[in-house]
């Protein structure tokens, strides 16, 4: 056996020599295999067809071209299931806990985790337009704000807009805070909105299943906290007062800690530049809040505007809440940065008033 072993590397050694000779080169080993593809599962509580929805969709789609399809996300529609309670922040707590890579988590729903550096960006009446969302999006603003992620195990991407939140009413306009006296307003889960609302004297709740359209129904809960594209899925139509702007919705794009360091150094690069990328898009995809509007009273819903000294009691109705957000200086601070971007924007377009048909 030697000796077949010895022939065959005196043939090999020949044929080398022959190729040589020839001016060939001599057979290479193979290039290393490449890196194996990743797949990243992203949770969310929202389905297809929604705004959040879009935005993971198409981080899903940068991800995929810019790391050369070697890193995949694959989307977890609806995570925690039908009728949570809390399900911003049991979808966040499914990130904290490993179950999820990934998730796209409301900022508004980290206050309740623990996590206090969101809160500048629902002030109450702050920001209140496209422009100024898409500037505290950027990362001059809100990488500090997606570092106060690191201490509950999760990694801030990016954030994204998505849109201005207000009131919409299921029983007449709602125009001043003693409209929602001693009333139920449905809202998801967050610490700062929860005490807004609480300070307009009505009592907050994310009133899940039945509870909700059953409460509307018996003229307990006379508000939701919502958007012109979401409130299509309220049970009926409602009213909005288009200029009292609670705060604006932004989402932050986070990783399970151990898992995002899992990765490759190429495979985090790719994940940070397909955030970046779907930040910029997520900005130009917003539609203006008039057009939402005109297309709310088209699909049956009314739009109204509070009066200067009605808007001016809600912003007084809110006014301990900043002084216990500005308690807190890092906040304090944050807030002060993007009044200083207010005022460097125009102020959006008026939205006109409109009703069903309009």
């Amino acid at each position: 056996m030697k000796q077949r072993f010895k022939f065959i590397g005196t043939v090999a050694a020949g044929l080398i020599g022959i190729l040589a000779a020839s001016g060939c080169s001599a057979p290479t080993a193979s290039p290393p295999a490449t890196e194996q593809t990743k797949t990243l599962r992203i949770a969310t509580d929202d389905e297809p067809g929604r705004p959040a929805a879009a935005q993971i969709e198409e981080f899903s789609r940068q991800v995929k071209e810019l790391s050369g399809g070697r890193v995949l996300i694959e989307p977890v529609w609806k995570a925690v299931g039908e009728d949570k309670d809390d399900w911003d922040q049991a979808v966040a707590r499914g990130v904290i806990a490993g179950d999820f890579d990934m998730g796209l988590i409301p900022a508004r729903a980290w206050d309740t985790e623990g996590v206090s550096s969101f809160a500048a960006l629902h002030a109450p009446f702050l920001v209140t337009s496209n422009a100024l969302m898409a500037k505290v999006a950027e990362p001059a603003i809100a990488d500090e704000m997606l570092g106060g992620l690191d201490k509950v195990g999760v990694s801030g991407l990016a954030l994204f807009p998505e849109g201005t939140r207000m009131l919409f009413s299921f029983r007449g306009p709602v125009l001043k805070p003693s409209d929602l006296a001693g009333k139920t307003v449905r809202a998801p889960r967050s610490d700062t909105t929860y005490a807004l609302l609480k300070a307009f004297g009505a009592t907050p709740d994310d009133l899940v299943g039945d509870a909700f359209p059953e409460g509307v129904a018996a003229g307990e809960v006379v508000a939701a906290e919502s958007s012109f594209l979401g409130a299509k899925s309220l049970p009926q139509p409602t009213t909005a007062a288009a200029n009292v702007v609670l705060y604006s919705k932004l989402n932050s794009l986070v990783a399970n800690t151990h898992s995002f360091q899992a990765l490759s150094e190429a495979q985090r690069q790719a994940l940070q530049d397909a955030a970046a990328a779907t930040r910029t898009w997520a900005a130009d995809a917003m539609t203006t809040s008039a057009d939402d509007a005109a297309n709310f009273c088209k699909d049956g819903g009314t739009v109204v505007t509070a009066t200067e000294n009605e808007l001016a009691a809600f912003k007084s109705a809110g006014a301990p809440v900043y002084a216990k957000l500005e308690a807190d200086p890092e906040t304090k601070t944050r807030i002060a940065k993007i009044r200083e971007l207010r005022a460097g924007e125009p102020a959006p377009a008026a939205i006109k008033p409109c009703s069903p048909g309009d």
